[in-house]
């Protein structure tokens, strides 16, 4: 075992503190040891760790909470829920908030029994939207394979009708006279002429079905689009143009749209043909009334006399300007002078005049 090594003790002089500092540090050591918490040891003896005492004071106080009061919060928890649960019953999917009062006067069998229906109606309702769902699904896609099918056919129809030319066996092979003469052979060659002719026709006819199967369908789909477009547009024109809602006004309001826009060009097959009038859509309708007002509105303008103008100021001349002190001076003096010069009543009064301004 090493020695320590120990300080040095001074050589000249010992400080021996006084009376009051011991008594000082003895309170301050007091106090401190008071409020200062006691380290906790560990199993050998050692003094813990900051970390490891307070796992230990936390420990000690789980050890040291009774268990009444540990079964009384879970209880108060429990009753807590459970009037949270009372707050709000469980109401079937079909009604709503309004009728949980109706719905707790009930008996609970009869709860039980409408749940229950409620369920089941749910249930077979989710059945049928989704099997109406798996149909449209299933259609969608037999329409698209059947759309699909057709183009081919109508493209290879088309290369048949173009590359396959029959032709009639000559008459000549049923003169006698004739080189050619073969009546069999001609017999043989016209009636295969005549079945590639019948199977082109039977083409030719399918040709023109499926033609008009993809006319048909195209028009449908035009009409789909169109009424899509209306739906979307349609609440913006009626917001704009409320007459259109209204049956005792609507028919004068489209009268006036449409003959603005006929005598602005628009032609008008689009307004008495019904396969053009289907073409205007909610938008073409709403901009056509939009440029009907704008020009009303511009003629309106159009119509409003221009205030008259104020006359120009007259020209004011370069030079030095007279004030009216002036003026009135050199008046004044004239008065005077005149005055002087008549003696008359009437100078005297013009001069009186100069004082009472």
């Amino acid at each position: 075992m090493t020695d320590t090594a120990q300080p040095a003790t001074a050589a000249e002089t010992e400080v021996v503190p006084s009376e009051d500092a011991l008594q000082g540090a003895a309170a301050a050591f007091k106090t401190f040891s008071a409020e200062a918490p006691e380290r906790l040891r560990d199993d050998k003896g050692r003094f813990a760790s900051a970390e490891e005492a307070e796992e230990q004071e936390i420990e000690a106080e789980e050890e040291a909470e009774p268990e009444g009061e540990a079964e009384a919060e879970a209880e108060s928890q429990e009753d807590g829920e459970g009037a949270a649960e009372e707050a709000q019953p469980d109401l079937p999917t079909s009604w709503s908030q309004e009728k949980a009062e109706l719905w707790t006067g009930l008996p609970p069998e009869a709860q039980e029994y409408i749940r229950q229906r409620d369920g089941e109606q749910t249930a077979a309702v989710n059945a049928k939207f989704q099997e109406a769902a798996n149909l449209r699904k299933a259609h969608e896609a037999e329409i698209s394979e059947a759309q699909a099918n057709r183009q081919r056919f109508a493209e290879a129809a088309e290369l048949v009708l173009a590359s396959v030319r029959p032709q009639k066996p000559p008459l000549t092979m049923l003169d006698m006279n004739s080189a050619d003469y073969n009546p069999d052979a001609y017999h043989l060659a016209n009636a295969q002429y005549e079945e590639a002719a019948q199977f082109l026709a039977g083409v030719h006819a399918q040709l023109n079905e499926v033609r008009a199967q993809e006319q048909e369908q195209a028009q449908r789909d035009r009409a789909t689009r169109l009424g899509q477009i209306n739906e979307t547009y349609q609440p913006v024109l009626l917001k704009d143009v409320p007459d259109l809602a209204v049956p005792e006004k609507q028919q004068a309001a489209l009268t006036e749209i449409a003959d603005y826009a006929v005598r602005n060009g628009v032609p008008e097959e689009y307004f008495v043909d019904p396969d053009h009038a289907r073409e205007l859509t909610a938008p073409a309708i709403h901009m056509m009334w939009k440029a009907m007002k704008y020009d009303q509105t511009q003629a309106a303008k159009a119509k409003v006399q221009p205030k008259a103008l104020k006359p120009a100021a007259p020209v004011v001349k370069p030079g030095v300007t007279t004030t009216r002190s002036s003026i009135e001076r050199a008046k004044r003096n004239k008065d005077f002078e005149r005055l002087d010069k008549e003696g008359s009543i009437e100078a005297g009064a013009a001069v009186f005049k100069h004082f009472l301004r």
